[in-house]
């Protein structure tokens, strides 16, 4: 997709961590509560919105979604959550979103970033993380709210930024036990330069395929593996046909809640805060249930025969020097950008 990167960021400072679709003057604190405060009862009288993802039925995504629609629906909006794909595959949502459609979705910046800025990608680099807490500071930060104008000015709102996706972990029909096990290897990924490269650079074969033909290729051999948080593999039965779990973590995977500037400029000021306030508030619901969901995750695919790995982080963090040489000649990101988000996050 054709990357777009606007001018004009008098839009900045407008919401911290929580995303960039609020009114407020001053930044939010990152580890403030939500605001909480009263919306009318009858405000969404009239608005209908599809809540979609690709991700799952049975997921904190899912959970989250549910917690957005109970909420609006409470409000007046007449909601509905589309998970699993419902909708169809994540470019076709993005499509309605770009058309105008009342359709809000859970999308991450990688992909976004495809179809608005391309900076943004790098929010999605390999082990960049060391702690959803280090996510916090660069998402509440000055650089990101740049980020968001250019993104509306290229047509997307970021309703919320405090959504979380999960570890992603490495799924496998053969034992990996180091780098070099992954040579040569058909792992499944995303359909964007971000993983394709991350993959690159561990000496796989990145194979970007549509999440819901993964368990048919798994089952035919035409790919050797895949990478998704641990809920995804779980609910999406992946464990049926891939046995070996390389639990490397090498992203930590953030999620954008996401709108087409179309629809969200038929709001009215308080719809529109509404539904950031809404989003927000699922959010801050949906990270806290993850820790446990990875855990869970983890004892339930075990006891369906998946054999974990624990491999030498470091030597996977050294491949992936070449990612960001990589990603930084494909996206054509910015100068300086790499040493711009590592200082936010004082590394």
């Amino acid at each position: 997709m054709k990357k777009l990167i606007a001018t004009g960021l008098a839009l900045v400072m407008l919401l911290g961590l929580a995303g960039c679709g609020g009114k407020t003057e001053e930044p939010a604190d990152n580890d403030a509560e939500p605001s909480g405060q009263e919306i009318a009862s009858g405000v969404g009288e009239g608005v209908e919105i599809s809540l979609a993802t690709v991700i799952p039925d049975g997921t904190p995504i899912v959970e989250g979604l549910q917690q957005v629609s109970d909420t609006l629906s409470a409000q007046g909006f007449s909601t509905a959550v589309f998970p699993a794909g419902q909708l169809g595959s994540l470019t076709d949502v993005m499509d309605r979103c770009m058309a105008g459609e009342n359709t809000i979705m859970t999308c991450d910046p990688a992909d976004l970033a495809d179809l608005t800025v391309s900076d943004m990608a790098i929010v999605q680099a390999p082990f960049l993380y060391d702690s959803w807490e280090d996510m916090d500071l660069l998402f509440n930060s000055e650089w990101w709210q740049d980020i968001c104008a250019q993104a509306e000015s290229a047509g997307m709102k970021i309703i919320a930024s405090n959504w979380s996706f999960g570890d992603r972990h490495i799924l496998t029909t053969k034992q990996v036990s180091s780098l070099a096990d992954l040579a040569g290897m058909k792992i499944r990924v995303p359909d964007n330069t971000n993983f394709v490269e991350t993959f690159t650079a561990f000496g796989a074969v990145p194979t970007p395929l549509a999440l819901s033909d993964v368990y048919s290729a798994l089952s035919q051999g035409t790919i050797d593996g895949l990478e998704n948080p641990l809920s995804d593999i779980y609910q999406n039965k992946f464990q049926e046909v891939a046995k070996y779990c390389v639990a490397d973590a090498h992203i930590k995977q953030d999620c954008l809640i996401i709108c087409g500037m179309d629809f969200w400029n038929t709001l009215t000021e308080q719809q529109q805060d509404a539904i950031v306030q809404a989003a927000q508030e699922a959010g801050t619901y949906e990270r806290g249930l993850l820790d446990d969901t990875e855990q869970q995750m983890r004892e339930k695919l075990e006891e369906e025969g998946v054999i974990f790995t624990e491999i030498d982080r470091q030597e996977f963090v050294d491949a992936t020097e070449t990612y960001y040489e990589n990603c930084a000649k494909e996206l054509g990101w910015s100068d300086g950008l790499r040493e711009t988000v590592m200082e936010i996050l004082g590394k």
